[in-house]
């Protein structure tokens, strides 16, 4: 009996990827979640800037290292299939997206973890990586062959405000009225 492997979709590979990326605890994790997603061969624009994948790589790592996890939040993904008939083309095409990733970190300031906010919109395009070599994973498995040949990204990384306790003001046991 054969099972067929269902792929997920563009958009949600597009969010499971950042999903992953933002939620590597370990290098080994982070690295692996990364070249799953980024082609070898990319380019990317951060803030209208030309940088290197592993300027791009070692800018995100830098965003969570050290930190225990982070909740990512998206506000908005759109896409649009490859036109390309090739069946190797199926589950290809552009994403949109604006996520935010609060990453908190190990320290506690007051009763709350430190944290900061990560606002993105970032376009992509996802093609079928031909650098690849495609393989069977295990019986029935599948290989995703898709990476981002082309990231766009405008973000932001903002630590969130620190709010000291006050203290409450005293409460009165007796009352007065006038």
């Amino acid at each position: 009996m054969s099972v067929n492997i269902v792929l997920p979709t563009l958009p949600n590979w597009f969010q499971q990827h950042i999903n992953t990326l933002y939620g590597a605890k370990t290098t080994q994790e982070f690295d692996d979640a990364f070249d799953a997603f980024i082609a070898k061969e990319v380019t990317i624009k951060v803030n209208g800037k030309s940088i290197s994948r592993d300027a791009y790589k070692k800018m995100v790592q830098g965003e969570i290292t050290d930190d225990v996890g982070a909740q990512v939040t998206f506000n908005g993904v759109v896409s649009v299939p490859s036109e390309d008939k090739d069946l190797r083309a199926i589950g290809t095409g552009t994403v949109g997206a604006f996520f935010d990733a609060e990453v908190f970190g190990r320290f506690f300031i007051f009763g709350a973890r430190q944290s900061s906010t990560v606002s993105s919109s970032m376009n992509v395009v996802v093609i079928q990586d031909p650098t690849l070599h495609h393989h069977q994973v295990g019986r029935g498995g599948a290989f995703d062959a898709r990476r981002v040949t082309n990231l766009n990204q405008v973000f932001t990384d903002q630590p969130d405000k620190i709010v000291p306790p006050v203290p409450l003001p005293p409460i009165n046991s007796s009352t007065t009225t006038p």
